[in-house]
């Protein structure tokens, strides 16, 4: 069998961390639907049992944060006769919140080992298998690897760091036949809140002064809306404080776009409208802040001109007349 191309005998072969429930479990569902074989990589007992009820889903016990999690991938891979693998989710991660100066070094460490360090382990382990197959590279980012706000430092610090891994390794894997892209959710309705709950309360009440009154009031704030008699925020507007979270099928659904269409984009941006326009706002401010910079000098027209040289150039195949090369800017 030639090995970069996928048996046509054979379903193709998908691998998903954090599949044990939220957007993972979502997304191993709609795969085995379709009729494609999934390895549903998860922590806890209850969730690997759950995976093991779905047809075509093989349960592995995978923690990023175990060295030897790369090689059990590889072990269940060689036992199942698979030589390539044509999708790779990495979709694991955790969620903790607090201020800068409250974060101990092992905190930190643990959140990018988990949402960062292991992932990148994993998928150089399995770059061979995702060549042979011309597979595919999903990873489940965040909105916040475009903004931040007070008290997520942190964990936006790991997401940033994910969307660079992400452009990087999709320009050096794409002469090579494998798309990388990144899936961009803003607030999702899982479990990652709920697990974080115990180490947020902790390192909220030992914030040091004089940002303690502030995590104080965020710590009551949780509490309240965790109380069995708090109000139902249903209905208010959307803000910082009442989000709309995304279910996580909604989520699931772009990351198999991202895995199946012909010419997958390298960023999904998946959310509320609300959540979205903080996003464009955010990178607004920072495109006007580049172009504006000693080292550019554009003035308004300059911009609004390569502005639109790039989305000529990205919809409409058209050649641009401005400045420099609006390909850079938009890719």
């Amino acid at each position: 069998m030639d090995p970069t191309r996928r048996a046509s005998d054979r379903p193709p072969i998908h691998l998903v961390t954090g599949a044990g429930s939220g957007i993972g479990w979502a997304v191993v569902q709609a795969l085995a639907q379709a009729g494609h074989h999934v390895i549903g990589g998860a922590r806890r007992d209850e969730d690997l049992a759950r995976l093991a009820q779905l047809p075509r889903v093989t349960p592995l016990r995978l923690d990023l944060l175990d060295p030897a999690a790369p090689d059990a991938v590889l072990a269940v891979l060689h036992d199942g006769g698979f030589e390539a693998l044509d999708g790779l989710v990495n979709n694991a991660g955790i969620g903790e919140l607090g201020h800068l100066a409250a974060w101990r070094d092992d905190d930190m460490q643990r959140l990018f080992e988990t949402n960062v360090f292991g992932l990148m382990r994993l998928t150089r382990a399995l770059l061979p298998a995702l060549l042979a197959a011309r597979g595919r590279v999903v990873n489940v980012g965040s909105m916040g690897g475009s903004i931040t706000q007070p008290l997520y430092g942190p964990y936006t610090m790991s997401k940033f760091a994910l969307e660079a891994y992400s452009d990087c390794l999709r320009q050096e894997c794409a002469p090579h036949g494998v798309h990388v892209a990144i899936v961009q959710p803003g607030a999702v309705a899982t479990r990652i809140g709920a697990s974080a709950g115990a180490a947020n309360a902790a390192r909220l009440r030992a914030t040091p002064p004089p940002f303690d009154a502030d995590a104080l009031r965020v710590l009551q704030a949780f509490e309240a809306t965790a109380a069995p008699d708090a109000p139902d925020s249903a209905d208010a507007p959307e803000s910082a404080i009442h989000r709309k979270p995304a279910s996580p099928e909604a989520v699931a659904a772009v990351v198999l776009q991202a895995l199946t269409e012909p010419q997958p984009q390298a960023r999904y941006l998946t959310g509320t409208r609300w959540e979205g326009e903080r996003v464009l706002r955010a990178l607004t401010e920072r495109l006007i802040d580049a172009a504006t910079s000693p080292g550019q000098r554009l003035d308004r027209e300059a911009l609004l001109a390569w502005v639109e040289a790039a989305w000529r150039e990205r919809f409409e195949g058209a050649g641009s007349g401005a400045t420099g090369n609006p390909g850079d800017l938009v890719r």
